[in-house]
């Protein structure tokens, strides 16, 4: 769980403080990617110094969280011919309004705080610290598996909440990448969690919590302090971070979570692997991406809706897993899913000096989950169980480095969140991968 997780509407990438600045060399950097540094040269200036700030009004949001309101800021300084910036600070504080049982309530609130520093341990090593906090209110929960319900039985006491429980997350972060050969790094990534659950009362997560339920056991209902460690490799011939037209973007690692207090018995082991490739087709540009993740243990069912051993961020459902299936809809410790997507920046113009760029998408979701490694759970059902969600959407690139995009995805299963538009809406940073 990460972050990522808990920032459902707006998360702009990576960034970096003043202090690193100070850390600049008076020649250029080799390039680590000969494709992105042949980019750089035709059409970008990464050597002259200068800063280019942004900032984006949070307003919009998505069928999870409802009407999100706030702020994103984002600085980048450039020089010294480093690639994709010398530094870059992203600040986000926002906060989500949805209709509650009683009348409209705060959804969600975010807190975020991340820095991205290459080359600021030397040649080849780029740091990525960060620290968040949220609180959501209607997370959703709907049980294991790939065949779990959306239907809330008859006469429940708490209908509304029934598939609803309160998620209160604090995180400390950080990643780093070394570069080893050629578009080979290696990755680490050191993370702590204090995640506080909170479960509404007649809820399937109390069902299932208490046993009484027919649901397998599901771990860290209560409080726990989650310090992980994960370690693998990622290959990256992308011409250019932002927006890839061509190349590959491949990870592969494991990370390991031990909970505390030990009595809460929370301890596994993932492992996963993410690959992305880009294709130029004239002006559009044909992206796709496949995610196999697998976790071994007693995993908290919070984690059960992640994937990624490196960054990870919600799936199946979610703007960045099966877009218009919604957030938590389907839990598993084995993900698989694939995404394909064309992509296009097809108009620019200038306002106040300030260069904007703008695209569109159009896209198509699939994948499933499956509770166990028989792979033949009845929580999984029977034959190819795939969730899928299909839709399109605009970005606005401001300078070089702050892309925003907005998206919406149809699914059939959107109607367990959005009875009368079965779709998911959603406002986020840059591409998807």
């Amino acid at each position: 769980m990460s972050a990522c997780r808990a920032f459902r509407g707006v998360a702009l990438a990576a960034a970096l403080e003043g202090a690193v600045a100070g850390t600049a060399s008076a020649d250029p950097i080799p390039p680590q990617n000969p494709a992105a540094e042949e980019k750089a040269v035709r059409e970008g200036d990464f050597v002259t110094p200068r800063y280019e700030p942004a900032a984006f009004p949070i307003i919009g949001g998505n069928s999870d969280i409802g009407f999100e309101f706030g702020g994103v800021g984002t600085l980048s300084y450039f020089a010294d011919g480093v690639k994709p910036y010398r530094w870059n600070m992203d600040l986000i504080l926002d906060a989500s309004i949805k209709q509650g049982p009683s009348g409209p309530e705060i959804a969600q609130t975010n807190f975020l705080w991340q820095i991205d520093a290459p080359d600021v341990l030397g040649p080849g090593r780029r740091l990525n610290p960060e620290v968040a906090y949220s609180r959501t209110i209607n997370y959703g929960y709907f049980g294991l598996g790939d065949a779990s319900s959306g239907v809330t039985p008859a006469g429940n006491l708490n209908p509304f909440r029934y598939h609803e429980w309160i998620d209160t997350v604090a995180q400390v972060r950080s990643s780093l990448r070394v570069a080893l050969v050629g578009p080979i790094s290696a990755l680490f990534a050191a993370q702590y969690l204090f995640v506080a659950p909170s479960i509404y009362q007649y809820s399937l997560l109390a069902s299932d919590a208490a046993g009484t339920g027919g649901s397998p056991r599901i771990y860290a209902t209560t409080a726990n302090s989650l310090p992980s460690l994960a370690a693998g490799f990622l290959y990256d011939s992308r011409d250019d971070e932002v927006f890839p037209t061509r190349g590959m973007l491949h990870e592969v690692g494991v990370r390991g979570e031990l909970g505390f207090p030990l009595d809460n018995e929370v301890r596994y082991v993932e492992a996963g692997t993410i690959l992305r490739g880009y294709v130029p087709l004239g002006p559009i540009v044909a992206a796709a991406r496949f995610v196999a993740n697998f976790q071994f243990g007693n995993v908290p069912f919070f984690d059960l809706f992640q994937a990624g051993p490196f960054d990870q961020k919600e799936m199946l459902g979610g703007s960045a897993g099966i877009r218009g299936v919604p957030v938590g809809r389907y839990l598993g410790p084995i993900k698989m899913l694939g995404n394909i997507e064309l992509r296009a920046m097809v108009f620019q113009f200038t306002v106040l000096r300030q260069t904007f760029t703008l695209g569109a998408d159009a896209f198509f979701d699939t994948g499933r989950v499956w509770s166990d490694y028989t792979f033949h759970s009845p929580l999984d059902g029977t034959g190819a169980g795939l969730k899928y969600g299909v839709g399109g959407g605009l970005y606005v690139l401001w300078g070089q480095a702050a892309m925003l995009r907005v998206e919406a995805g149809y699914s059939p299963d959107a109607v367990s969140e959005n009875p009368s538009l079965p779709l998911g809406i959603y406002v986020n940073d840059g591409v998807m991968f």
